[in-house]
């Protein structure tokens, strides 16, 4: 039991470490001072285009840390609410290229201020590495237009276990989260 517990701990400082890029847009115009209430979108459209954002189990995790920090921030779910949420996501495969230039001289091994004919090294290292991205939208429940909408991305450890895919849904949910609605301290 105690073996467990660290390793979860060990996972969510791990998960912590990896920082969320968070962008956020608003309609110009709408007012949230009046809204208290969130349902969500029921929608047969999947999240995304990639079988592990398309899984039941993220779906429950994204929508549980979606309403825990509705619900922080004094909001309730409702069968009519005054506004609609909905999330999507994603997962991009990226290429990383280093160089490194640099010389060795009479000093020993320095980066290189200055061409030197001969004495030039060039290193390099190509890696792959993938991020996620939960997009949260806020809706209009009549019109069903967007209001608000929050994204955050995420660079994702190689072969996540259960528990640090919900440590990154977490965090990145609250980041997400961390200034809706936009011109409130809710």
């Amino acid at each position: 039991m105690k073996m467990n517990i660290f390793v979860l701990l060990i996972a969510m400082l791990a998960v912590s470490c990896v920082p969320v890029h968070v962008e956020t847009d608003t309609i110009a115009g709408t007012d949230f001072s009046a809204i208290k209430v969130f349902s969500w979108l029921e929608t047969t459209t999947a999240p995304g285009n990639d079988v592990r954002v398309n899984n039941p189990a993220l779906a429950a995790l994204v929508r549980a840390a979606v309403e825990k920090e509705l619900k922080k921030k004094g909001f309730t779910r409702g069968e009519d609410g005054d506004f609609l949420v909905n999330w999507l996501g994603a997962i991009k495969g990226k290429v990383r290229v280093e160089s490194i230039q640099h010389f060795y001289s009479g000093y020993g091994y320095q980066t290189m201020s200055g061409v030197m004919a001969g004495d030039v090294a060039t290193a390099g290292t190509v890696g792959t590495y993938e991020d996620g991205t939960i997009v949260i939208d806020i809706l209009d429940p009549q019109k069903h237009e967007l209001l608000w909408r929050g994204a955050g991305t995420r660079r994702l450890l190689k072969d996540m276990d259960e528990a640090q895919v919900a440590g990154y849904v977490n965090l990145s949910v609250a980041e997400i989260l961390k200034n809706f609605p936009p011109g409130t301290n809710k």
